[in-house]
């Protein structure tokens, strides 16, 4: 069959998933046992880990490069791949981020290499909007009570530099600080790294809100519903839809006097038997 690379993946197990995929499209017979004894585990175990409930230990992990014929670069990659799947301190994240980059040979200009620190605390992103619409030479005071919760001076002027390094924002002729550009996205390479600790984040905000903001200038709401596969993929349209009109709305205002962050939780709470593998 022809080989699947995993540099194409930045999270090993969907990696594995894409390979067992392919295998089993092409050799119906194929099966988590035929994978498991091909790497020594269980067939439960290698279930496990393709459903990213388990991760390879460092004892399995050259069994697998063996059974997957990885060698030199892709078989360095997967190393990492498998490390950053098992780390859980932010500096560590960042040191394997990288150094996958580098073994891709990724040139990307959308939030990569040391502009992972853009969304390492909630509070960069917030200044960054403000600096937007918001006239500021060096009053950080004043701009550290425009954040919400506030933040001190030192750590909007933090903010600032931070954002000047990463040549996201600069001073302009008269010395205001402002953006260079206006639109960022964070790219489908770290839709599951980073963006993962900003959105817990962004969580917590969400309920320091219910406490310190009325509720005329927020919505929060809470629903349970029963449902079944295909209105939950039907729900993540909508929900995917209402986002894009979200964004095509704002991008028409001209005069902005607020800085809104939209955290929307959709997420389940119960199974049946049968849900919880679909």
């Amino acid at each position: 069959m022809d080989k699947i690379s995993p540099l194409q993946f930045l999270d090993y197990r969907e990696y594995l998933s894409a390979y067992f995929e392919k295998r089993k499209a092409e050799s119906p017979w194929y099966s988590y046992k035929v994978f498991g004894d091909g790497v020594g585990l269980d067939q439960s175990q290698v279930f496990r880990i393709l459903q990213k409930r388990l991760h390879v230990s460092k004892k399995a992990l050259p069994r697998f490069e063996s059974y997957l014929k990885l060698e030199g670069k892709d078989a360095l990659y997967f190393e990492k791949l498998v490390s950053l799947g098992r780390s859980r301190k932010e500096s560590e994240t960042r040191r394997i981020f990288a150094e996958l980059m580098t073994l891709r040979g990724s040139k990307s200009r959308t939030i990569n290499g040391d502009q992972f620190e853009l969304y390492s605390k909630w509070y960069y992103s917030v200044v960054r909007a403000l600096l937007g619409f918001v006239k500021i030479k060096d009053n950080y005071e004043k701009l550290g009570a425009f954040v919400s919760p506030p933040i001190s001076a030192d750590l909007a002027k933090k903010s600032v530099a931070l954002l000047e390094r990463l040549k996201l924002a600069e001073r302009d002729a008269d010395g205001f600080w402002k953006l260079t550009d206006l639109k960022l996205t964070t790219g489908a390479a770290y839709k599951s790294l980073q963006v993962h600790a900003y959105q817990a984040e962004s969580m917590k905000l969400g309920m320091q809100s219910l406490d310190i903001h009325d509720c005329s200038l927020r919505d929060i709401n809470v629903t349970n519903m029963a449902l079944d596969a295909d209105a939950f993929r039907d729900c993540l349209a909508i929900l995917s839809t209402a986002r894009e009109e979200i964004r095509a709305r704002i991008e028409k205002v001209e005069d902005p006097d607020r800085v809104m962050r939209l955290a929307t939780a959709f997420f389940p709470v119960a199974f049946t038997p049968e849900g919880g593998k679909k």
